[in-house]
């Protein structure tokens, strides 16, 4: 991204009212989910400066689980997918989930 790309106007409110609604069980399947999304729409310019590697796609996905592994992290996890995303695209991501119906996992280094 470049300072002049527009980055999405985020409500801190509904912020707040999504991770309110995560349960705590599911939070390792949402950032396991998000994560790879980012990932995923991470221009290549941005894989290669995390990782050094234009193919570094697992290495940038283990740097953000480090980054957001900090429960104190929810909420900047939900604040950036939807400055990146879009708030949109992200609930109904979250939405097809199904978090009441969600086994947790485990994510393991």
């Amino acid at each position: 991204m470049t300072d002049t790309d527009q980055i999405n106007f985020v409500d801190s409110e509904l912020v707040d009212e999504v991770v309110s609604r995560i349960p705590e069980s599911a939070w390792n399947n949402v950032k396991a989910t998000l994560i790879t999304h980012i990932v995923d729409a991470m221009p290549g310019e941005i894989l290669v400066r995390l990782t050094k590697d234009p193919e570094g796609y697992e290495e940038a996905e283990t740097i953000l689980y480090n980054y957001y592994t900090d429960p104190e992290r929810n909420w900047n996890l939900i604040n950036d997918i939807f400055q990146l995303l879009g708030d949109e695209y992200v609930l109904t991501l979250l939405d097809d989930m199904q978090l009441d119906e969600i086994q947790p996992i485990e994510i393991t280094e």
